[in-house]
């Protein structure tokens, strides 16, 4: 067999291997107590060795990092970034690149930078790299983790693409080069995607060795995350890249405001919500993601036939956020096809597509007046009801919001959430409800 079939097959062992629901092998799935209070990872890397330098209000690149994974809100126990995560992880780091070979690493909390490698005296920023730490994520998730990784840093990329008309993103890059670049392992943290902030390719320079603390007592490695990321190094075809398009801020309010406004929506009300409300984001999620297809159930929106709420909420992993919506999108690609076509590196791009779109349209429905969440789901099932070759990357569901949320704040200073324990303790009395009914 071809190293090329190798690597696309170690691409549809994984993905089986982490389907939730039917009859897959995972017999090479990790045994391991997931959520371990005790073994938690740290919400933020630090490198308390090195100097930091806080970000001014008017920094135009502190703008960048901070309205798309800085913290804008807090609650007694949960810190909340400016782009959507699943579990609230956020595995997702950023190290910002200069002209000089130097390197930064983005600290959301302090809103600073702290320099990892020197730079002269005229150096500036070129590019943003997102890395992506799946410890962090799989503590939750498992194997399955790794597929967060690639949503999560999509997320993070729609707001980056909405804040700035020059940036670009690519996930065509030397894994190897980038990884030494910002210094990072390629297993307990590896590169994601590369922002370019200017049309200049990275500068070469020796790999960059740092310490930095343990994220938690003990980390665990997952093998099949460490052979599918090795796996989907190989590019054979044309890999797509990503620059800004079609604004999310559907009625022109300032993206600043919206990204703050911006929150995953945990209740649904029951309510019909107008055609152009899912027209008009669903445009701004497909655009950008060519790997993708936007399958969508819908439930209440004007002169669309409704679908059973109950079996879109099956779909999405029994979540009722995915039946109480106005209407919830699937967003999904033809694995084979992108893999014939790609190869096994186009499963990251698809899985980055799905988070991007997921993004857009979080942002999109916001700035209608709507709310909305990413969700995970049944990937055969989803197939089955669709009645498609199609495999889903992520789900989101956007409907009319039972609450109204607050916004969040500027840099250095998150909002205070203090109803949230309730908003919580309200959706558990509602997935409680709709487990009852089924």
């Amino acid at each position: 067999m071809s190293e090329r079939a190798d690597a696309s097959e170690v691409v549809r062992s994984y993905h089986s291997a982490t389907t939730h629901g039917g009859d897959h092998d995972r017999s090479r799935l990790l045994r391991f107590r997931p959520l371990d209070p005790t073994n938690r990872p740290a919400p933020f890397k630090l490198y308390p060795d090195y100097p930091f330098t806080p970000l001014a209000e008017d920094d135009p690149l502190g703008r960048l990092l901070f309205y798309s994974l800085g913290v804008t809100r807090v609650s007694a126990t949960s810190y909340f970034r400016a782009a959507m995560s699943a579990g609230n992880l956020h595995p997702v780091e950023a190290y910002v690149v200069g002209d000089d070979s130097s390197v930064r690493h983005y600290d959301p909390l302090r809103h600073a930078l702290t320099t990892l490698r020197e730079d002269s005296d005229g150096g500036s920023p070129i590019a943003i790299v997102l890395t992506g730490i799946p410890w962090r994520t799989a503590w939750k998730y498992g194997e399955r983790g790794w597929r967060h990784l690639w949503w999560d840093s999509g997320a993070v990329a729609a707001n980056l693409l909405a804040l700035s008309d020059e940036a670009s993103i690519t996930l065509d890059f030397d894994d190897d080069a980038v990884n030494g670049l910002v210094g990072v392992d390629g297993v307990s943290e590896f590169a994601l995607a590369v922002v370019q902030l200017v049309d200049v390719a990275l500068p070469e320079a020796p790999p960059l060795h740092v310490t930095a603390p343990a994220l938690s007592r003990a980390p665990i490695e997952f093998p099949l995350i460490t052979e599918v990321q090795h796996a989907t190094r190989q590019v054979f075809g044309r890999l797509h890249g990503y620059r800004p398009g079609r604004r999310p801020n559907l009625r022109a309010q300032p993206i600043e405001e919206l990204i703050l406004r911006r929150g995953s929506t945990r209740l649904f009300r029951h309510e019909t919500v107008p055609e152009a409300s899912l027209r008009e984001p669903v445009d701004v999620a497909a655009e950008g993601a060519p790997l993708l297809e936007q399958l969508i159930a819908v439930h209440a929106v004007e002169g669309w036939p409704a679908a059973p709420r109950a079996v879109t909420q099956h779909l999405c992993y029994d979540q009722p956020l995915g039946g109480d919506s106005a209407y919830t999108v699937f967003h999904s690609t033809d694995l084979e096809k992108v893999l014939a076509d790609i190869g096994p590196r186009g499963y990251r791009a698809a899985l980055f597509e799905g988070g991007l779109a997921a993004g857009r349209l979080q942002l999109a429905a916001f700035s209608v007046g709507l709310g909305a969440t990413g969700l995970t789901f049944y990937d055969d099932e989803v197939r089955e009801v669709f009645d498609t070759d199609a495999a889903c990357m992520l789900v989101t569901a956007v409907g009319v919001p039972d609450y109204r949320s607050r916004s969040g704040g500027s840099p250095r200073h998150p909002t205070q959430l203090t109803g949230f324990d309730d908003l919580m303790g309200r959706l558990q009395l509602r997935m409680t409800q709709a487990r009852s009914d089924r």
